[in-house]
């Protein structure tokens, strides 16, 4: 399944759509006197926008795209973002990682099956080496790892791969600077 090619003028549109809707939800709780609610709906959007910045800072811009357009080209499944960066100098690793993430979901979402909510969390980390954990949840079809090669830049950990789960690990192969 080819992903849909999405413009520029969609992309604001959409991140529009999403903050008045974002504001709207926030209104509603303070109509509601629901103070906690209003500002926990603040922190968890403020929490997104740093991720972003965050993700930005390392060097994985093209990463950073695919994540924060993910869930308007992929709707059938849920995108949970982590970081955990603590330095910079990335960049090298960029254009491999956001290539080799595209190709994962295109090759397992073909295979989703039923109405079960599918789950994709993708835990970014920078301490000495650049670290991706993904863990994906659901139901689909059973699936066969994609091989690849990573010009020795990653290598890959494979911890699960069941009807309702797969996990890996993509380690970057040199310390950051």
């Amino acid at each position: 399944m080819k992903p849909k090619k999405i413009t520029a003028n969609e992309i604001l549109r959409h991140s529009m759509h999403d903050f008045l809707n974002n504001m709207h939800l926030i209104q509603m709780n303070l109509d509601m006197g629901r103070l906690d609610e209003a500002k926990n709906l603040i922190r968890k959007y403020s929490l997104k926008c740093n991720q972003f910045f965050d993700v930005n800072n390392t060097g994985l811009y093209n990463t950073n795209e695919l994540l924060q357009m993910f869930s308007w080209t992929y709707n059938k499944v849920t995108l949970e973002i982590q970081t955990s960066l603590q330095k910079r100098g990335a960049e090298r690793y960029d254009v491999l990682l956001k290539d080799y993430l595209e190709r994962f979901i295109q090759s397992i979402y073909p295979l989703f099956r039923g109405y079960k909510e599918q789950l994709l969390k993708v835990h970014i980390l920078t301490n000495e080496t650049l670290e991706i954990h993904v863990d994906l949840k659901g139901d689909w079809s059973p699936y066969t790892w994609i091989e690849e090669t990573f010009n020795g830049l990653f290598r890959m950990e494979k911890e699960v791969n069941t009807e309702s789960q797969i996990k890996f690990k993509l380690i970057a192969s040199e310390r950051l600077e």
